[in-house]
């Protein structure tokens, strides 16, 4: 099969395929302690986990004057803690490589490009994904989409994600989308998925189904 005429799976990143809730706590306590700054309840730091990067600061409650402080801080300490706290969640790797077979794969998320590498080589996925879309200022999740779209041959697409975001990103661009149960989605996102996978396992036949669609 030529390469023009291959599916393509869109996945976002963190929740889908990464388990980096462990690592988002770490990056952002680290940072909360270099500023000084109290501890924060967990569930709040994990609430940063998905939305764009520059808004965790108003998430967490940092005062305006310090937010660039607070991103700078998080990213030095996220970086530190890649190594030991990011991870697959079970099933990702095996499941890859069977989707492999079957269609190009790519990425779109609101992560930082240099966090995707970095993960991406630690967890030994380099060359699996035909394209990494990572975040961009001034664009939504959307856009990110678009432009892995505009880049990518295809003969169709879906987009694989874990949260409401997600979905509608995916249906913003014309696209069905597969909700992942498994990953840190809220109550009743998944209301708005074409397909819904419980585990991984489940993603492959569902997404190469969903790409005739889209």
């Amino acid at each position: 099969m030529k390469q023009a005429e291959r599916p393509l799976v869109i996945f976002d990143w963190d929740g889908t395929l990464a388990d980096s809730m462990d690592m988002c706590v770490a990056g952002i306590a680290g940072a909360l302690a270099r500023m000084g700054l109290p501890e924060a309840p967990r569930e709040r730091m994990m609430a940063c986990n998905g939305p764009l990067y520059e808004d965790s600061a108003q998430i967490m409650g940092i005062a305006p004057a310090r937010r660039q402080e607070f991103l700078r801080l998080r990213t030095e300490c996220e970086n530190a803690a890649i190594p030991t706290h990011q991870k697959l969640f079970p099933g990702i790797r095996e499941m890859l490589a069977a989707l492999k077979e079957q269609a190009a794969l790519a990425i779109a998320s609101n992560g930082r490009p240099e966090y995707l590498t970095d993960s991406l080589r630690l967890l030994g996925l380099e060359g699996v994904f035909t394209d990494v879309q990572g975040r961009c200022p001034g664009k939504v999740k959307a856009d990110l989409i678009r432009m892995l779209l505009d880049r990518i041959p295809h003969s169709g697409a879906c987009v694989v994600g874990d949260a409401l975001g997600d979905l509608r990103s995916a249906h913003a661009c014309g696209l069905p989308a597969l909700f992942v149960s498994y990953g840190y989605h809220q109550p009743d996102d998944w209301k708005e998925a074409d397909r819904i996978a419980e585990k991984p396992q489940d993603i492959p036949a569902a997404a190469i189904s969903l790409c005739g669609k889209g």
